[in-house]
This record gives C-alpha cells, structure tokens and sequence, in this order.
C-alpha cells in the first residue's frame, strides 16, 4: 500500500501516477513512508511544478522525475528511470554530467550550465542535445548534502536552428562570384560545408559522365548515385530522409549544370526542419553556381561585344553609367538629419555592380534608410538592383512600417512578382523616428543577412550593433523578420555600408569588423563626407575588390521635416 503523502504529493502528475507502481522497497530508498522529510519535502517540490525537475537522493543516486522531464527520456528511458541510479540512466553522458553531481555532493554549492551539448541514447539512437539546467544540493536533518535537484530546460532546437543558419550565412559569404571550372567553384564551398555539424556528406556530380567533381565528408551511400542519376533524367530535386540531390539548372532551356548531394548527420532526427535546411542550402548554393555561368557567359558575350566595337563599348558604360546615376540618387535634405551616401565601384571593370543604398522621408516625418547587396555584378544584378530598390522604397513610403514588416512585404512581392533567384539580396532597413520631444533620435533596423551597422557615438567610441541575422531577402517568403532598435543622441553617426568595405579572402569577417570600428573611432568631430573618406582609406586605399556603398546619417538636433 503506497503512503498517503506520496499519493497526496503525485496525485495530479502522470508520471507520479506511475511512480506508485515501483517497487521503492528494492531500491536503496526503501518505502516511500520511510523517506525522511527533507525527501518528501524535495519530492512535493518535484511533483507540484510543470517546470522538467528531476532529483536524486541516496548513495546510489536513486532518480524521481516529473512529467515535464519525463519529455527529455525520449522513448527509451521511461519508465524504468523512475527509482533506478542516475548514473544507469544517464550511463552514456555521465563522463559530462557525472562531475557536475560530484561537485555539488562534496562541495555542497549549486552549479548552472548553459546549453552544455550531449550525445544522449534516448530514443534508440545515439543523438546530439543540448540543456541549460542548474543541480542544487538536496540535505537531510543533519545538514549533509545526500542528494541533488535538477531543474532544466532543453535548448536543443534553438542551439540547432542558431548553428544552421551561421551556416547558411557562411556558405553565403564563402560562394564565389567567379570561377574557372565547377571544380574552382566547389572548393570554397566545400571548405565551409565541411566545418557543418549538419552535413556529413556534401558532393558535386558532373553532369558528363556521372563523376565526383569533388566531395567532403564520408563515403557515398549505396544509393546516392541513382538519386543523382535520377535527378539528371528528371531535373527535379530529391528529397529523402537524410539526402537531398539537388540538380542545378544552367537557366538556359532544360539544360543542367551539376547536380549537388547533402546528407545530414544520424544523429539529429530527421524532420521537416532538417529537410528545409538542406533545400534552402542547396537551393542557395544551386543559384549562385548558376547566377556564376550567366555572369560569365554575359562577361563573354561583353567582351567579344567589345572586339567588335570601341564605340559599342562606350556606348554600353554610357548606358550602365546612366542607370547607376538613376537608382543611386542624392538623399533629401532634411532640418533635423545630415544625411551623406557614397558609391565606390570596384577596381575591376564592370557594368555595374548590385550594391544600392537609399534614403527618403515618409509622411509621418520619419527618416527611411535602406542599403543592400544584390549577388552578382552584372546586368541582371543591376536590374534586380533596380526593382528592390523600388520595391523597398514604395512599400516603405507607403506603410510607413516597421523595417521588419517592409522586408517582410518585400518578401512577398519578390515571390508574388516571380523575380526569382536574380533578386536574392542582402538588405538592411532603418527607420529614424523622434524619441520623445528632445534631440533624442530612435532608429528602428532589421536586417536580412547584411552586414551590422556601426554607431559612432559623440564621445568618438564605436559600437557594432551584431545581431543575429535573418535571412536574405528573395529566400523564403514565409521568412521571420525582427526589429532592432539603437538610439541616437545629438551627435552620433549611424554608418550602413556594403559587404564590400569589410569582406576580404584573407581576413575573418568578425576582425575587418572590428577593424572598421578601430578606423572610425575619433572621427565623431569630422564632417559625414570626411567620415566616408576615412572609411575607404582605412579599410581598402586606393582600390577595392568590390563595389562599396555607404550611408550615414547624424542628428543635427533641428526638429523639423523633409525639405
């Protein structure tokens, strides 16, 4: 017969219920009605809480838990956890945790750790988790420490989706604009796929004759060849548990480029969100190998333009000098705001690049920013350039939303108007608005994939406002979009700019960052167009790689309106 208090204390918990049934008199606890009260007292605890709370108590480390933790043994470990020594439950992750119990039994003071990662075997599997949980001591009458209470939470989802989209901004960054072969093109992206803890396997195929062009990872599976035959005959992706083959379209007819292969890791479970990643990656990855032969079959066709015609080739930058005047317009003249942009081609010579910046007022007398980067450097860029640019511009003028719900609409207008992948982009959107009725300015930004901007505060320090990003624009239309929000006293500088002022082959993006800020720092006396200057010497000189498009405003601390 089960104690009253243990029955009172598990009435209202499922796993409590069945936490009747074990036979407590076999374990080194002995029957509940001979549990000391400092147990029962941490036992109602446990029972009285929807919170995942787990305790153990004795020599043995005899194990009760509540329903909430009940979820984080998987299919395999419940019930029989219930009265069993946590280290046999716990057995294939106890050379990380079992130090952490260790501590808190001699030493008697609480540990926290934040998602600590574990290969659990829960559900049949070995399987990558992650938890933030906090262990307490847990003492008798006599004030010794005999058990330890456990109060945690799984982090696994959000550590996982957090490392997979730092991954689809690495290959982003990591995809080459030109190339000489697939090979030349495939190498920097398999340098980055290969660091993945979410790709075990990543192959490029040839489209002649079926072969690896190159791989990283483990070896082929059985299959994986008439996966990607399959996709040749067919053109259409694959998608299987694990795999997804992916061919690459040349955009010319039916014809193909290169079928790409990624295959997950066994250790995470294989669901639709796993599946989404793999198609917004390879999806990714397909468009820029594409966006790379269009670009380079245009830069052909260019140059044989260009043999037959000095006057044609004029003629050609008459025309791309004139639509990069039309889109890169001066800002307007505002009472309450300086405003300065700059343009900078890069060194190599091109049409025109995808890089756009934008600054307009909107009725409601906020300032509206917008900077971004299409992928490419030629026509198609440039045309896709122009349609964001006026995309984002009427929205914004014609909401007057937050910058989150202009690139949310965005979004929708990319895939609603079949844009297509020429209109991938990142982009970045503020919003000044009057904080109150001082000089105080509050800008709103959100932005997708784009390098973070940088405040230069009044005192001359410098701040690099990194968040996490969301997506580029043009990927997924059902894509989450966040505000931010910074505030802007009388004379700091807000500084936006193209990747191309801090990206380089031979620098990490996290220190060119940090450089930018080193370069700006003092400058908060100077004028905007001095600011621009140091910017581009400080980071690139005399040349750059590519182009560079830049926006900064500041406060002049006169209320006013667009003038």
């Amino acid at each position: 017969m089960t104690a009253a208090w243990f029955e009172e204390a598990t009435a209202d918990s499922a796993v409590g219920r069945e936490a009747r049934d074990v036979a407590w008199d076999a374990t080194p606890l002995g029957p509940p009605e001979s549990w000391p009260d400092p147990l029962r007292h941490a036992v109602r605890l446990c029972f009285s809480t929807r919170f995942p709370v787990m305790l153990v108590w004795g020599p043995d480390l005899t194990l009760l838990y509540n329903d909430g933790y009940r979820e984080m043994l998987g299919t395999k470990k419940h019930p029989a956890a219930l009265g069993s020594p946590a280290r046999a439950v716990w057995d294939e992750i106890w050379d990380e945790v079992g130090p952490l119990f260790d501590t808190v039994l001699s030493v008697g003071r609480p540990t926290l750790s934040r998602d600590m990662r574990l290969m659990m075997n829960r559900n049949g599997y070995e399987e990558e988790t992650y938890f933030t949980f906090s262990l307490s001591p847990l003492r008798d009458d006599d004030g010794r420490v005999v058990g330890v209470l456990d109060i945690a939470t799984e982090t696994t989802y959000e550590a996982v989706n957090q490392r997979r989209l730092a991954a689809l901004g690495e290959v982003h960054a990591a995809l080459p604009m030109t190339f000489t072969d697939l090979r030349s093109f495939a190498l920097p992206v398999m340098a980055v796929l290969a660091q993945s803890a979410d790709i075990t396997r990543a192959a490029f195929y040839d489209v002649e004759g079926v072969r690896v062009v190159l791989d990283t990872g483990g070896a082929p599976e059985p299959g994986e060849e008439a996966l990607v035959r399959r996709a040749l005959e067919t053109g259409l992706r694959e998608v299987v548990p694990g795999t997804v083959v992916k061919p690459v379209r040349s955009g010319q007819g039916k014809g193909l480029l290169a079928v790409l292969v990624l295959r997950g890791t066994s250790v995470r479970p294989w669901d639709a969100d796993y599946a989404r990643f793999l198609v917004v990656l390879s999806t990714t990855i397909a468009a820029a190998l594409r966006d790379a032969v269009r670009r380079r079959l245009n830069d052909e066709a260019l140059r044989r333009r260009a043999l037959r015609s000095e006057e044609e080739r004029n003629r050609a930058t008459e025309v791309s000098l004139a639509l990069q005047q039309a889109v890169l317009s001066e800002p307007p003249e505002l009472d309450d705001l300086e405003v300065e942009v700059h343009y900078r081609p890069a060194a190599a010579e091109r049409d025109i690049g995808g890089d756009w910046y934008d600054a307009f007022a909107t009725q409601d007398g906020a300032t509206t920013l917008v900077i971004g980067d299409v992928i490419g450097h030629d026509l198609a860029a440039a045309v896709a350039m122009g349609q964001l640019r006026a995309l984002v511009r009427a929205i914004g003028y014609d909401s007057q939303g937050t910058p989150a719900s202009v690139l949310e609409r965005a979004d929708a207008a990319i895939d609603g108007l079949a844009l297509g992948t020429a209109a991938t982009a990142t982009a970045l959107v503020a919003r000044v608005e009057q904080a109150g009725g001082g000089a105080l300015r509050r800008v709103r930004w959100s932005s997708a994939g784009h390098p973070p901007p940088i405040v230069v505060r009044a005192d001359g320090s410098c701040e690099v406002l990194r968040v996490r990003n969301d997506l580029l624009l043009g990927m997924d239309p059902a894509a989450p979009r966040r505000d931010h929000v910074v505030d802007l006293g009388p004379g700091d500088t807000l500084v936006l700019y193209t990747d191309g002022l801090v990206e380089t082959r031979h620098s990490a993006l996290h220190d060119r960052l940090d450089r930018l800020a080193e370069v700006l720092a003092g400058t908060h006396d100077a004028g905007l167009e001095t600011m621009v200057d140091t910017a581009l010497s400080g980071m690139l000189g005399t040349t750059a790689d590519d182009d560079v498009a830049i926006v900064m405003v500041r406060p002049t601390g006169v209320h006013g309106h667009a003038g």
